[in-house]
């Protein structure tokens, strides 16, 4: 009976250590499936983000271009406007004075001390 009870034991013992051997090739196994995932998975979070960078910065290179555009024009505004007024002022000298003294004592009564 000791024999009998001995090898029970080692039928046990080895079913044990078959589900060990067994759970670990299954494990190793989802390491393995997992790990070769991961690079795409990285390489598809990798490419959103650059492309997501690309729109960011393409959205700026827009709004710079306009910025820019934007400025031309006012600096052609401020130049015609300024050419029209040095001609207004060397084809009427007297008038430009009193336009210039009427506006300075209007901004004069418009933010002076009030009493």
């Amino acid at each position: 009976m000791g024999n009998h009870l001995e090898n029970k034991i080692g039928a046990s013992r080895d079913g044990v250590t078959q589900i060990g051997k067994d759970l670990r090739a299954d494990a190793h196994s989802v390491i393995d499936k997992v790990a070769e995932q991961v690079p795409p998975l990285t390489n598809r979070l990798a490419e959103r983000a650059h492309g997501g960078v690309d729109a960011v910065a393409d959205r700026a290179d827009g709004a710079a271009d306009a910025v820019a555009a934007r400025s031309r024009q006012l600096a052609d505004s401020y130049k015609r406007f300024a050419e029209s007024g040095r001609g207004y002022v060397r084809s009427s000298p007297v008038a430009s004075v009193l336009l210039a003294a009427a506006a300075g004592y209007g901004l004069s009564k418009l933010f002076g001390p009030r009493k």
